[in-house]
């Protein structure tokens, strides 16, 4: 009874500390954390924005599979960090307003961590102490508590200690229920839409599996704990068969290059974040160099504060203790962790030229599991103190010190993040009503940011709410405003070909902004530019203007945009991409006279080469089409279009697997045109079209999924007939209290 109560009081206390860091949030007014990044506000821009869509489809009943208005059309829920199949999100977005459901899921990702580590260290055996030591240090690091901005990473972390914990309880109690509610636990951790996370979960849980079993030869403890890992992974099919369809799709199919993998890796000089966390400078005050000018550190990869305690404990565990076993193990998971965070600084930097550490950019995210093994260090001495001295005063020193400890992380981390009232942010942009539903972009956005960032941080938040009126991606989904542009942990290879045709001709330094082929504005459908620099583009129409302070934002209309959707005569082939590049950027390309075919869809079918000749009467053709919209859903379009010849059908949103086509209810192919566009072939007459989005990686995924659910309900059925123990001796882990404490 006294455990049960000690327990209670433990995880009672971090429910408290979680409260009252997050209150601030909820009351008096709806609050949203908004913190700048380099370049955009990740919390804003994406975060929030990703989330508040998926409010808006739960509580449609439905999966924000696509997005019509980021990107010329986006798979956001195949990208994956939407998270729409993780349980928190689902019950929480469906059921409250978007601003609580965001705070709280933010809440609940800090909490899942902190009792995720007090439930593992209690698993190890650590006492009540060790155990609240090792959660507050790591709920309340640096590595946390900088990440607010970024509502994903927390949440498949926050799975992290969940699954290490029934890991150590599938190989030292047994395979029942253990198993069962690992493959949960694993699939659930995959819904979150983090896959870096995932990886790292997998590291350490094998280590600590390891550790645990195969020096003691339990086979059947690792047998078991690979089943569970495998009907996880297998659980998780409904998010990972469309996020790796988006990855074969995107711009780096087998991975990142080492220089890209290692791009954000932490420099041997941040190690002195463990000790002082703004040693290198605030990004609060923008003392804190940008990445691009620190060789790609960045401050909330790369701090790995969780206090003074830790570090002093650990060194007196390293001093004192360092026979022992455990204590060996740590330090050597520690280094090696921290050796993998040093990326290209570290002599492990060749590893990420390897799969699956090509997938990721971020070596410094090792730091987790640094910060983890340190922790434990400290909780070790901690019990080897309490346990020695066994009274009463010591147990209130060991108490209070950690009590301080708890009190200074909070301090720490209390005032560095940007919280505003949601309401003011959630307002409509007032320039908003001049674009109505068409397409724009959004120029400077960025360099306007950084001058801000980089000179104050973000002490003063006047500037910010500024900039917000830019509808920058992705935050313009909140006003349901078109924007051409995406922002996304990964890109799509085909617009990106396409897109970086416009990025040619928009040149930009931090005073002016020149267009010098509107014509790619056309391509696109683009009716509005945004910009925050002054913009020389000859035939754009100034139509509005604002300032505050010394920014700018002025909006221009671009009156020859091409409609979303339109039909054409006339079309051109390429065989190769060189050719294509080649065909869109000459000059007798002209958008909307013309179309550009792939050689090879012409090859497979010869009807699309009535097209490739050119008609002397296209003009007076073209003025006898015409093309209505009756519905235009996120993954449902209808047309009703009126052609006085056989032609193509032209709709200018992004070409990807899994959008299908019907003229008059029968099926049609779609083609890819101008590289990232569909194409339609519409005979004379007037028909109905329809374009919808359905992704058959998703049908196989959940058909998986439910078969991964199914066999472990059989599997724990079984366990339990079977009576569990008899597959299974329970046997107490190697590092129990005492036999650990002695270094046995």
């Amino acid at each position: 009874m006294r455990r049960v109560w000690a327990d209670g009081i433990g995880l009672s206390s971090l429910l408290l500390l979680v409260t009252i860091f997050f209150f601030r949030l909820f009351y008096p007014v709806p609050s949203l954390i908004v913190t700048p990044d380099y370049g955009r506000s990740d919390a804003w821009h994406f975060s929030f924005a990703t989330k508040y869509v998926l409010s808006e489809s739960l509580k449609s009943n439905s999966l924000p599979l696509w997005r019509n208005d980021i990107g010329d059309g986006f798979p956001l829920f195949a990208e994956g960090q939407t998270g729409a199949l993780f349980l928190p999100n689902i019950v929480l977005f469906r059921f409250l307003p978007p601003v609580i459901a965001y705070n709280t899921a933010l809440m609940f990702a800090v909490l899942l961590m902190g009792i995720g580590m007090y439930v593992w260290s209690r698993i190890m055996k650590f006492s009540v102490l060790g155990s609240w030591f090792v959660a507050v240090s790591v709920t309340f690091s640096g590595l946390s508590m900088t990440q607010l901005t970024h509502i994903t990473l927390l949440q498949g972390m926050s799975m992290l200690p969940v699954i290490a914990a029934l890991s150590i309880a599938v190989t030292t109690l047994g395979p029942y229920p253990w198993t069962g509610f690992l493959a949960f636990a694993v699939a659930q951790q995959i819904a979150a839409g983090f896959p870096q996370a995932t990886f790292l979960t997998l590291v350490i849980s094998s280590v600590f599996v390891g550790y645990f079993s195969l020096s003691q030869k339990k086979w059947k403890s690792c047998a078991f704990w690979i089943i569970g890992i495998l009907l996880g992974i297998a659980g998780g099919a409904a998010q990972i068969l469309p996020s790796w369809e988006f990855l074969k799709a995107g711009t780096d199919p087998g991975g990142f290059a080492p220089t890209i993998s290692t791009m954000y890796s932490m420099p041997i000089k941040h190690l002195i974040s463990f000790i002082l966390p703004f040693a290198l400078g605030n990004p609060k005050y923008g003392t804190y160099p940008p990445f691009y000018a620190f060789d790609g550190s960045i401050f909330w990869e790369n701090t790995a504060y969780i206090g003074i305690l830790p570090i002093l404990l650990s060194a007196a565990g390293l001093l004192f203790l360092r026979k022992d076993r455990f204590i060996i193990f740590l330090l050597l998971l520690s280094v090696s962790a921290l050796m993998l965070a040093g990326g290209k600084y570290a002599p492990t930097y060749i590893l990420f030229s390897v799969w699956p550490l090509t997938l990721f950019r971020v070596p410094a995210r090792f730091l987790w599991i640094a910060s983890i093994a340190i922790a434990m260090i400290g909780a070790v001495v901690i019990d080897r103190v309490s346990h020695q001295a066994r009274t009463q005063w010591m147990y209130l020193l060991i108490g209070i010190a950690l009590l301080l400890h708890g009190a200074q992380l909070l301090n720490t981390w209390w005032s560095y993040h940007l919280i505003e009232p949601a309401s003011i942010w959630m307002n409509t942009p007032t320039l908003s009503a001049s674009i109505g539903s068409e397409r724009i972009i959004t120029i400077g956005h960025g360099v306007a940011h950084n001058r801000i960032m980089t000179g104050s941080g973000w002490s003063n938040a006047k500037p910010y709410r500024f900039l917000r009126e830019g509808i920058a991606p992705d935050s313009n989904m909140l006003w349901h405003v078109s924007q051409h542009n995406v922002y996304a942990g990964r890109y799509l290879k085909r617009p990106s070909l396409t897109d970086s045709l416009l990025s040619d001709a928009i040149k930009t330094d931090e005073h002016t902004a020149t267009i010098s082929a509107v014509k790619f504005l056309d391509f696109f459908s683009i009716r509005h530019v945004l910009s925050f620099l002054p913009l020389d583009a000859p035939g754009l129409i100034r139509t509005a203007h604002r300032n505050e302070g010394d920014t700018d934002l002025t909006l221009y209309t671009n009156p020859h945009a091409l409609p979303r959707a339109y039909l054409t005569h006339e079309a051109t082939a390429a065989a190769t991409l060189t050719e294509a590049i080649h065909t869109l950027t000459g000059p007798n390309f002209t958008p909307g006279e013309s179309v550009l075919l792939e050689q090879h869809e012409i090859i497979k079918n010869p009807r699309l080469t009535k097209f490739l000749t050119r008609t002397d009467d296209a003009s007076r053709i073209l003025e006898n089409n015409t093309v209505a919209w009756e519905q235009d859903e996120q993954t449902a379009i209808r047309l009703t279009v009126e052609a006085s010849a056989d032609a193509l059908l032209i709709l200018t949103d992004t070409y990807y697997p899994g959008w299908h086509a019907r003229i008059d209810g029968e099926a049609t192919q779609l083609y890819a045109a101008n590289l990232s566009q569909r194409a339609i072939m519409v005979p004379k007459g007037i028909h109905t079209v329809t374009f919808f989005y359905r992704p058959v990686s998703l049908v196989w995924g959940l058909i998986i999924s439910a078969i991964s659910a199914l066999l472990t309900v059989i599997l724990m059925i079984v366990l339990k007939l079977s009576g569990g123990a008899h597959i299974q001796k329970k046997v107490q882990p190697p590092v129990s209290r005492h036999p650990r404490i002695r270094g046995r």
